[in-house]
């Protein structure tokens, strides 16, 4: 059972939008059981802090700029593994199954829309101090209706995966096709079918998660 009793949470949070930042550090500071120890503007500055203070759980942006590490996949596996004994609550405005399922197989605590109210960070940062994972309300029903118009009934084909990282890799349909010696409209059938499969609804939600796929071991 997840023991919500936990008192004095000490938090460090991460966001490259200062509005937000200043937001939730207020919301945060108006609750007793949590303290807040340091809010950064980047990756960079938050790996710079936990190399200093100690602290059990931190809310970050899955998208931050200004650090080394980069962000989405790259950057929270990169905090889980310098940080293992850090609970992680991740905002996010992506709403996509593959991308929200590939930050929970991470092994973060908690994963929060960014649009979201305040008062659902709060219950994410309780719970995941107390061993629990949380998923809020707006990401578990995206989750639902997004995964309702996913085609489950096979995974990605051979095919299907080498025309994903094909495209992913920059080269367009056409390329693809000449390459592979099969027809444009072949390849373009190929690919929408993988993103319906991966619950992609976008070129731009596609390359994004294929790069965060590819970097993530970094």
């Amino acid at each position: 059972m997840v023991n919500m009793r936990k008192l004095n949470i000490n938090v460090v949070i991460a966001d490259d939008t200062p509005l937000i930042l200043d937001g939730l550090k207020c919301a945060l500071n108006s609750i007793s059981t949590i303290n807040v120890l340091a809010s950064c503007e980047s990756s960079s500055e938050l790996f710079s802090t936990l190399s200093d203070i100690s602290c059990d759980v931190v809310v970050t942006n899955y998208s931050i700029r200004g650090g080394e590490s980069g962000d989405g996949l790259s950057y929270i596996s990169r905090l889980r593994r310098l940080h293992p004994n850090v609970k992680i609550v991740v905002l996010t405005r992506y709403n996509q199954p593959a991308i929200i399922k590939s930050v929970l197989a991470l092994g973060v605590s908690a994963i929060v829309a960014r649009h979201d109210d305040a008062t659902e960070v709060i219950t994410a940062i309780h719970v995941s101090a107390s061993g629990g994972e949380y998923i809020s309300p707006r990401v578990r029903l995206a989750l639902a209706c997004l995964q309702s118009s996913i085609d489950r009934s096979q995974p990605l084909s051979a095919r299907e995966t080498e025309v994903m990282r094909l495209y992913i890799s920059g080269l367009t349909v056409g390329e693809i096709a000449v390459l592979l010696k099969k027809g444009k409209q072949t390849i373009s059938c190929q690919k929408m079918s993988a993103m319906r499969k991966l619950g992609i609804k976008s070129n731009v939600d596609l390359i994004k998660y294929g790069n965060d796929i590819s970097h993530s071991q970094y």
